[in-house]
């Protein structure tokens, strides 16, 4: 029989008392563990739960919100910023802070098509091949702010006549027909009781005589002045009207046009909202620029040098000084596919003179005496009255959003204008700068209204910064479908190298 004395009892449960208590401080420890790996589930849950949720929120806001910013901007690779994801960006976009692009352009004009006072297409029988070549430079101060030089240069320009189209089509051809018959049979009805012109007495029936074919009497002559002061004398080798006819296609009749260096530009262009303003992810981006033509160019030239004339087609020089402002407006539907409308208003802010040229050999000057003419002298003043408005509106496409394997490609078309400022000489409005004769009446010279312009183009752009290449190329096609009061609307095939550094 086991006995316990109170001191056996006492050291028993000391050591239960012990055992307890590391039993205890085990259990404790487990269930802190247990409670703490517990915790920390349910904490990575709820946070994989979140970011579940974030994401889905993000994806879903990316399904519904547009983020230009990631999307279409982008830089060129340079330190800090990503390349941009499709081969079009904005027509408005400025370069990115201390970067330079040159543009080298080459464009092929040709054609002989042109359009009349009232809209309607005709063969006016000028007919044009033209080579324009040149540099743009551009720098980009900030990030929202560049500034830029461009020197265009008329490389060839061959320019043709085909005389029975003009005047057969011609409006011009016709005014200057009608006004030299009227001052020929004037003068023939006055003559000898209208012995010369077959015995009729009266201007019309004379200027019938001259247009059903006839001629003068065997070795008679007139001589009539012409506005510029000098005179022709008509004779009887051939019917009148032909003799007319030689007189204004002579004065009409083209060489190959002027070539060199162009009127140079300089401009600013100012992202107002883009990716470096205040107003961000939003898919609207808009420019606004200023610039200034300077007239380096060929202006002061003989007729037969630009018979393509008018207003909007003085490639080789304008001969005044034209302010420019610019705005650009591009709204991206989706990303890769932009909306874009460019619109440039010039304006002449000054008057030239310009030579008169030779009716009679319109390869030289004029240096008769005018006031035996129409007075209108030799110098006269050139300007454009109003404002001069080109634009489009422009589609593109960067097949990059169809698959990142054509992050190098895209499309785009635009639908052009061209609105050309009235053009006038010695205050009378012409048509081109070639209708420089008979200046002193009015009647020759009616308010024809604005010469007109409109076009379709068709390109591609392939680009090399999508993949940090600094260089794009660009090729168009443009085909002129509406315009009024033009010579020649050319076609137009361009070719743009575009390079960054």
């Amino acid at each position: 029989m086991l006995r316990f004395s109170s001191k056996n009892i006492k050291k028993f449960l000391v050591k239960k008392n012990l055992i307890n208590s590391s039993l205890i401080a085990i259990l404790g420890s487990s269930l802190t563990f247990q409670s703490t790996a517990f915790c920390k589930e349910i904490n990575e849950k709820n946070s994989s739960n979140i970011a579940q949720n974030t994401n889905a929120t993000d994806e879903k806001n990316e399904n519904h919100k547009i983020d230009p910013t990631a999307d279409v901007a982008g830089g060129l690779g340079e330190k800090g910023r990503t390349p941009p994801k499709y081969a079009v960006l904005q027509t408005g976009k400025t370069l990115p802070e201390g970067i330079f692009k040159i543009d080298l352009p080459l464009a092929y004009s040709f054609g002989n098509q042109g359009f009349d006072s009232n809209g309607k297409k005709v063969d006016n029988g000028i007919s044009m091949k033209r080579f324009i070549t040149g540099i743009a430079i551009q720098y980009g101060l900030t990030n929202s702010l560049s500034v830029a030089v461009g020197f265009p240069y008329t490389a060839s320009y061959q320019l043709g006549m085909n005389g029975d189209s003009v005047a057969a089509n011609s409006e011009l051809y016709a005014k200057y027909y009608n006004h030299v018959l009227h001052d020929l049979s004037t003068k023939l009805s006055q003559n000898a009781n209208g012995f010369l012109c077959g015995s009729n007495v009266t201007p019309d029936t004379c200027a019938s005589f001259i247009n059903g074919g006839g001629s003068l009497n065997n070795s008679t002559t007139l001589t009539i002045p012409l506005p510029t002061g000098e005179t022709f004398t008509f004779n009887s080798a051939s019917p009148l009207k032909d003799q007319i006819r030689n007189i204004l296609l002579t004065a009409s009749q083209p060489t190959n046009g002027a070539s060199g260096l162009g009127d140079i530009q300089v401009g600013v262009l100012w992202s107002v909202i883009s990716e470096e303003s205040p107003i961000r992810h939003v898919p609207l981006y808009f420019s606004v620029g200023g610039g200034l033509r300077i007239p380096t160019g060929k202006f002061n030239l003989v007729t037969a040098m630009r018979s393509t004339g008018g207003d909007g087609t003085l490639i080789t020089g304008g001969g005044t000084y034209d302010a420019i402002a610019r705005l650009n407006l591009d709204y991206v539907v989706v990303p890769g596919v932009i909306l874009s409308w460019q619109h440039q208003a010039e304006y002449s802010i000054n008057k030239v003179n310009l030579r008169r040229t030779s009716m009679l050999d319109n390869t030289s000057f004029n240096t008769a005496d005018t006031s035996t003419g129409d007075g209108q002298g030799n110098d006269l003043e050139f300007w454009r009255k109003g404002l001069h408005h080109i634009g489009f509106l422009q589609a593109s496409w960067g097949l990059g959003n169809v698959s990142s394997n054509f992050k190098w490609l895209g499309l785009y078309t635009q639908a052009k204008y061209n609105i050309a400022a009235k053009a006038y000489l010695n205050g009378q409005p012409v048509y081109t700068v070639g209708d420089q004769f008979y200046l002193g009446e009015s009647s020759m010279h009616p308010d024809h209204g604005y010469e007109q312009y409109y076009s379709v183009v068709v390109g591609s752009k392939f680009s090399g910064l999508p993949y940090m290449i600094p260089a794009e190329f660009s090729a168009e096609f443009e085909y002129p479908y509406a315009g009024y009061n033009r010579m020649v609307s050319p076609m137009n095939a361009k070719g743009v190298l575009s390079i960054y550094f």
